[in-house]
């Protein structure tokens, strides 16, 4: 049997296949890891979202004025006093809202004391053809009242605006720094969501769009695929 190991190991298969089995084993480990991590991090993510749904009511303005750079503020309430920019509209592309395709729907909205604030209109059904834009009911009046805020997380492989010339303008990402600087003023780094009875659109909300427990299993599946190829191995050799 040594005899036929050791001439199998003569063979320049032999050690193609083993390289290549060690490599799928170690990519399979590492998604492991990683969405053990991508776990952690969203458990840390749950965490400051409870804390900030228990938290008062606070006024927008006070938030924008604390040093809030490095805090996670999705779910935080605040009253806002918000006076709509025209012509400064967005359609965020490729939502899914029960069952249904379509654009979130963002307009830009000044503060009381100057700061620009992106609002969150609802989500728009997206019409049959790409070559046309749905038709947004945007706000013209000043909006006083309650609502929370969230960010949103940039996609890893794309997270570029990729704004369209189109009005309103359409994205693919909701980058705020690219947009600033495409519109040429600062803007916050969070969307403001009114909270108001009988709003014109539905207004998604999934702060957190893979929890926990999902990533644990899908790092369990990694390494059961890396545990099988292992034995697989084994049994070959």
């Amino acid at each position: 049997m040594m005899s036929s190991f050791g001439g199998l190991m003569k063979q320049p298969f032999f050690w193609l296949a083993l390289t290549l089995t060690l490599v799928a084993i170690s990519i399979l480990v590492n998604l492991g890891f990683w969405q053990l991590s991508r776990a952690e991090q969203k458990q840390r993510i749950q965490t400051q979202l409870d804390f900030n749904a228990g938290q008062d009511w606070q006024s927008l303005n006070a938030v924008i004025d604390r040093d809030t750079i490095d805090v996670n503020l999705t779910g935080l309430k605040v009253v806002a006093d918000l006076t709509p920019i025209e012509g400064r509209y967005l359609l965020l592309d490729n939502q899914v809202f029960d069952g249904k395709v379509g654009y979130l729907a963002l307009q830009l909205m000044k503060t009381t004391q100057g700061n620009n604030v992106l609002l969150e209109r609802g989500f728009i059904n997206a019409p049959r053809s790409r070559l046309q834009l749905p038709t947004v009911e945007w706000l013209t009046h000043r909006y006083q009242g309650q609502g929370r805020l969230y960010t949103r997380s940039n996609n890893p492989l794309s997270d570029g605006l990729m704004l369209e010339p189109s009005e309103p303008a359409r994205i693919q990402n909701l980058n705020v720094e690219q947009l600033g600087d495409i519109w040429q003023m600062p803007i916050e780094g969070f969307v403001f969501q009114p909270q108001q009875q009988e709003w014109v659109y539905p207004q998604p909300w999934r702060p957190v769009p893979m929890n926990e427990q999902k990533h644990i299993g899908y790092a369990v599946q990694w390494f059961a695929m890396a545990m099988a190829l292992t034995v697989l191995g084994l049994i070959w050799l």
